[in-house]
């Protein structure tokens, strides 16, 4: 039992360390400023979306309607498994409209598909989710960033709605991550993790790049892919993208199902691979391909650690002072890396959701079967929310 103990100490402070050296770093994060650009790249904004009915005839109006001349952005929606008649309204507006149908259905195949069929020149890609809203000058403060030397973005993605509990947890979920994998890594020299959404590219790069990948788990694929080839990615804070967030249980489960299965796996087909690339020096692989698949999703490691400190504490255990500090220095870890402006009495009282919400983790978790697969998540959300509205960067 005492050797066990051990290993775990020795596990959870790594876990611990990784996460505050990223935590305390996003603070040195310094925001990108570019000149503004007097000439214009040609972008291909491509919005996948499977079933997505509900939200796509309203996201598609405002994206055909952003702050960029007109012959210089194309909106390609590429609509897998629609309704006729949402095909029907998308055809008459001011988007390409690409329908699709697999037998196995993932965002991969769809822009593979779509890129096969443009036949214009363009400069840059640009991925958004069939739910993304961005804010109207979205594409100038991209086309600026692109004008100034970069090759690969991943601009901040922001909560859409924050209408249940779930929500306000998701919302600051991904607030942690902007701050640790974004800021934190960037700060470091490292790359950006990728989103899945919100993402800018060298076109040529990602049709190259995206024509290697079959994986359901395309963001993951793609950072790999380029962090191999030494393209740093880029993190644009205030380059906003509103994004819905899971809102109930059951889609919470289903998400991070497929999450932690892609973390697993990715950490059993990268480990080695990873370890080699950073004998050659390749740090960001080897960030990308190990560092951050071994640790338990943060929800995990932050119950799991209440949970030893207080069994150390009932069973008198000879390192109890540690389990204490490790605990500790996490939730100091995720204060910090917590913008200010999300702190709030719903962020209080959606707290007492974080039992449920580890329940339905470990239920994940145990339920891996059929998560290499396309898992659908529902959307609903149509507007952003008024307290997200005319969101500032955070």
């Amino acid at each position: 039992m005492i050797f066990l103990e051990i290993v775990l100490i020795f596990y959870f402070s790594a876990a611990v360390l990784y996460t505050l050296v990223l935590g305390i770093a996003g603070h040195f994060y310094k925001k990108d400023t570019f000149p503004k650009s007097s000439s214009f790249k040609r972008m291909a904004v491509f919005v996948p979306g499977y079933k997505e009915d509900t939200v796509i005839l309203v996201v598609a109006e405002k994206l055909s309607k952003l702050e960029y001349p007109k012959d210089f952005f194309d909106i390609f929606i590429i609509a897998d498994s629609f309704q006729p008649e949402t095909l029907e309204k998308l055809a008459a507006m001011s988007v390409t409209l690409i329908p699709v149908n697999f037998e196995k259905s993932s965002k991969a195949k769809s822009l593979n598909f779509a890129l096969s069929k443009v036949t214009k020149t363009y400069d840059v890609a640009v991925i958004l989710d069939a739910d993304n809203i961005t804010q109207p000058d979205f594409l100038l403060k991209v086309n600026d960033a692109m004008n100034s030397g970069m090759s690969v973005i991943q601009t901040q993605r922001v909560a859409k709605n924050t209408n249940t509990s779930f929500a306000i947890l998701d919302a600051c979920s991904e607030a942690i991550n902007n701050h640790l994998f974004r800021k934190g890594t960037n700060a470091l020299g490292l790359s950006s993790s990728l989103i899945g959404s919100g993402m800018a590219f060298d076109y040529n790069l990602f049709k190259n790049t995206l024509s290697k990948i079959e994986s359901v788990y395309e963001d993951r694929e793609i950072q790999l892919e380029l962090t191999k080839q030494r393209y740093k990615i880029n993190y644009l804070e205030g380059v906003l993208v509103f994004d819905e967030k899971i809102d109930n249980a059951s889609s919470f489960q289903s998400q991070r199902r497929r999450w932690i299965y892609a973390q697993f796996s990715s950490l059993i087909q990268n480990f080695i691979p990873g370890h080699k690339m950073l004998l050659k020096g390749n740090l960001n692989f080897y960030n990308f391909a190990v560092l951050n698949n071994l640790f338990p999703p943060r929800l995990m490691s932050l119950v799991l650690l209440i949970m030893l400190s207080i069994l150390a504490t009932i069973f008198n255990s000879n390192f109890l002072a540690i389990w204490w500090v490790l605990f500790s220095a996490f939730i100091f870890t995720l204060a910090i890396a917590l913008p200010v402006k999300l702190y709030s009495k719903e962020l209080f009282l959606a707290l007492f959701s974080i039992p449920k919400a580890f329940i339905k983790l470990v239920q994940a978790s145990m339920r891996m079967k059929g998560a290499s697969t396309f898992i659908h998540t529902t959307h609903s959300q149509v507007e952003v929310d008024s307290v997200f509205k005319n969101n500032e960067p955070h």
